[in-house]
């Protein structure tokens, strides 16, 4: 098990990355013993190692971020004071435990066993998963999986629509019922309490294309901020990618002697890889990024994860630039909706864009095997000259 020592933040905390296989542990620098252990599932506990009687013990404090970490430290150090009073914490939870009976089986293990079994062989994006169970219905952790009723899913629904908006609500009511449904197919429930529960309205699809005289003031906001948001968001717009895989870009991915990006099938969201010609604004761009991570062309600060923090970038891009109301995947709209107004043929925005529908779908998608590359290079060429008109070449230049 991988053991390191650093004081640990809520920021620290949220950017550790699962192990491969087993699990790993960092420490906090300034209460000894205790620290966080991580799986290869992602999930996050804080423990407490100690001696008791001349022999090493260990203490499982609660599930972050159920548990915050300041509580978390508290428990730490009261379980300290009970070993230099001569008590073994273990066995202090322990009498507080409150009995239980057989086959007594709880949400927050079902989670777990739901994520295991099902979300993670099925699903790439499982972690997204297995955070919304475990942060949206954190109050139900410990309750028996049983006791939850169709009242208690819509108090909860309604309180997610009240504090966030009715296309969250939906989201994160869909993710319930997928999990309770698994639940009542493996006979853990009777049935599931959702069974007749209305679902919020549907989010509508999005069709927000930010206009050139938008883009005339996003761009130079996005030149104040410097690196790296500087760079992403001249890349999310001149490569028409997803901001996943524009993000996580590798250097290995990249050649710039042919001027092609290739983002591999396990990189992006229609699990094909796509190869993406590169223009010359983008490879100009890409050109100025400092190389400060081996692998990757957006790391996090201080940290082997990719570079996130992308709502606060947001918050001050619509300071900056003056327009609100626009989200960023948007960028991506606006670059295919941009090329089509410069004519480039639909099924090449689609090849540019890695879609398998329309042109590509169906059986068409299977046999129709020809990448159209130069036709692809063109209209990103088309693009990026069009971008490159709204503003001095100097102002998009990164440096």
């Amino acid at each position: 098990m991988a053991r390191t020592r650093s004081t640990l933040t809520d920021l620290a905390i949220r950017g550790l990355a699962p192990p491969e296989r087993g699990q790993s542990e960092v420490f906090d620098a300034k209460i000894p013993g205790f620290g966080v252990r991580v799986s290869s599932r992602g999930t996050k506990s804080f423990v407490l190692l100690y001696r008791f009687g001349g022999r090493s013990a260990r203490l499982t404090l609660g599930r972050y971020p159920t548990l915050p970490l300041a509580e978390a430290r508290a428990r730490a150090i009261d379980a300290l004071r009970l070993v230099g009073r001569g008590t073994d914490p273990s066995k202090d939870e322990e009498d507080k435990k409150p009995p239980t009976k057989e086959g007594r089986r709880l949400f927050g293990a079902a989670v777990d066993e739901y994520i295991e079994k099902h979300a993670r062989p099925k699903n790439k994006d499982w972690r997204t998963t297995e955070s919304i169970l475990n942060r949206t219905y954190a109050a139900w952790h410990d309750r028996e999986l049983s006791s939850i009723s169709r009242e208690d899913v819509i108090a909860a629904v309604d309180q997610i629509v009240a504090q966030t908006s009715t296309a969250t609500g939906y989201n994160r009511f869909v993710y319930l019922r997928h999990f309770f449904k698994w639940c009542a197919d493996r006979a853990y429930l009777d049935a599931s309490p959702m069974a007749k529960v209305a679902q919020p309205a549907k989010a509508k699809d999005r069709e927000r294309v930010l206009s050139d005289d938008e883009l005339r003031c996003i761009l130079p906001a996005a030149a104040q901020m410097g690196y790296p948001y500087r760079h992403l968001t001249w890349l999310l717009l001149l490569t028409a990618q997803r901001k996943g895989e524009v993000a996580g870009m590798r250097w290995s991915e990249l050649d710039l002697e042919k001027g092609e990006w290739a983002i591999p099938a396990g990189r992006n969201k229609s699990a094909r890889a796509h190869l993406v010609p590169l223009s010359g604004s983008a490879l100009e761009v890409i050109g100025s990024i400092p190389r400060t991570h081996d692998a990757l062309v957006f790391p996090a600060r201080g940290r082997e994860t990719t570079i996130s923090g992308f709502s606060r970038w947001k918050v001050r891009l619509d300071e900056l630039s003056g327009i609100e109301d626009w989200r960023v995947h948007d960028l991506r709209r606006t670059a295919a909706t941009g090329m089509a107004r410069l004519k480039v043929p639909p099924h090449v925005i689609e090849r540019v864009l890695n879609h398998a529908r329309g042109t590509f779908s169906g059986v068409a998608g299977v046999y129709n095997r020809f990448q159209y590359i130069p036709e692809m290079r063109e209209a990103l060429e088309l693009w990026a000259e069009h971008i490159g008109k709204l503003k001095d070449t100097e102002a998009h230049t990164a440096t």
